[in-house]
This record gives C-alpha cells, sequence and structure tokens, in this order.
C-alpha cells in the first residue's frame, strides 16, 4: 500500500537539530507535511508521549488502515520519505 501524504504528521522541536534534518529532507522533497511544535501545543506533547509511548522527536505520526503509527528516530522517518515519496 502506497504511503498517503495527508495522513502524516511530523512532531517536531523547532531547535532540535534532528528535527531539523527531517525538515531538510522534507524540503529537499517539497513534501508538505503538517507540523506539529511540541514547545507550543502541551496537548499533542501529552498525545505523542501517552499513544506514541516515548516523549521524543521527531516522530512521524502515520494514519493509515483506521490505525495509528508513531514513528521515531530521524534516519528511519527519512528512510520512510525518501521510500514512499521520492
Amino acid at each position: 500500500m502506497m504511503a498517503d501524504l495527508n495522513a502524516l504528521s511530523l512532531y517536531h522541536k523547532e531547535h532540535c537539530p534532528f528535527c531539523h534534518k527531517v525538515r531538510a529532507v522534507m524540503a529537499e522533497l517539497k513534501l508538505d507535511i503538517p507540523l506539529v511544535d511540541m514547545n507550543a501545543n502541551a496537548q499533542e506533547w501529552q498525545r505523542l508521549q501517552t499513544e506514541g509511548g516515548k516523549g521524543m522527536v521527531p516522530c512521524l505520526r502515520i494514519d493509515q488502515g483506521g490505525e495509528t503509527f508513531w514513528m521515531y528516530e530521524s534516519d528511519d522517518i527519512i528512510e520512510y520519505l525518501r521510500d514512499n515519496f521520492a
């Protein structure tokens, strides 16, 4: 199943170097994935920890087939984006 760009959101922090790395690849691939700023949104920060299981960024939230998947680790996220949208 091909990934749906509309089913993605990136949980990030503006000054996180790993988040910057992912955002740079998003820009390179011209991907308009919604960004969820963890410094500005306490409710989503709680959701990331509760549903995702970790309080770390970057995290790519993938809503697919009625399920939500939380992908951590910048290199894994970059590989996913390149594999699905390059």
